[in-house]
């Protein structure tokens, strides 16, 4: 964990109305960003990598709140006599992950999301429309598109911290991460003229089992994921309401609650 400061002083300069003095942003990804394989291979038309990198910010201004109310859920689950042959204390341990997750809990954890008190943010990347430079390096095209989710929603706190789903724990790898989003993010606030000494940031790397908005990160980015790569509406259908945004970035198409992600007909 390091914290970063804005160090842009631009003459004219515009601050952001905080709602909190904190706010928590869990961020979780379905698909993979990596392109072409280390022998030049294009991995996504050769049918052994996703078309789509999808990537789902959730935020709250509690995550102690958060954590509390989805293990009262689990809770709830492990003494459901409908359940008792599926979901049992060890399988519980690593849930909930979408992909893994049997369908009845998949759907009665996403009947849950569709009721909680939190804020999603969704990114779509459909990889082989992006800039070259990021298709070769996938480390840099995760960190690049995690800074286009993030540029604009981390400043709603006086203090935000940022929290990544990341198996690996090697620090030069984080660092990487972090160094992109922050190349993004700061050239977002250079360009709008925002400043604001007072605002503190902080990044996390956890693994997903450590944080309940982790997997809610997790079962937004796969149900969106389904859409796009599957053609698969049946999840998002559930969850659409509580999404804010989804920002197809290459297709430059942008959704809301008011305008609603939908299958082509």
């Amino acid at each position: 964990m390091y914290c970063i400061k804005d160090r842009y002083k631009p003459l004219k300069c515009y601050m952001f109305k905080r709602k909190n003095k904190n706010s928590y942003i869990f961020i979780d990804e379905s698909g993979k960003p990596e392109v072409y394989s280390a022998k030049g291979v294009n991995l996504v038309n050769a049918g052994h990598a996703t078309r789509f990198l999808v990537l789902s910010a959730v935020r709250c201004d509690d995550q102690l709140i958060l954590q509390q109310q989805i293990t009262d859920f689990k809770s709830e689950l492990l003494k459901n006599e409908d359940l008792k042959d599926i979901f049992s204390s060890a399988y519980s341990l690593d849930n909930f992950h979408a992909n893994n997750d049997y369908p009845e809990i998949r759907k009665r954890f996403y009947n849950f999301i569709a009721n909680l008190e939190v804020d999603i943010d969704v990114l779509i990347v459909e990889k082989l429309k992006c800039y070259p430079w990021l298709q070769v390096n996938p480390g840099r095209f995760y960190g690049f598109m995690a800074g286009q989710l993030l540029k604009s929603i981390s400043y709603q706190s006086e203090s935000t911290e940022i929290i990544f789903s990341r198996k690996d724990s090697k620090l030069k790898l984080r660092q990487e991460l972090e160094i992109e989003v922050e190349r993004v993010r700061l050239n977002f606030i250079k360009n709008k003229n925002y400043i604001d000494d007072n605002f503190k940031l902080t990044y996390h790397h956890n693994p997903h089992y450590t944080h309940s908005g982790l997997q809610v990160a997790d079962y937004v980015s796969w149900a969106v994921f389904q859409v796009f790569e599957r053609e698969n509406i049946e999840y998002y259908d559930i969850i659409k309401d509580k999404i804010r945004s989804i920002k197809d970035i290459c297709n430059k198409k942008y959704f809301t609650r008011s305008n609603p992600l939908q299958l082509s007909t």
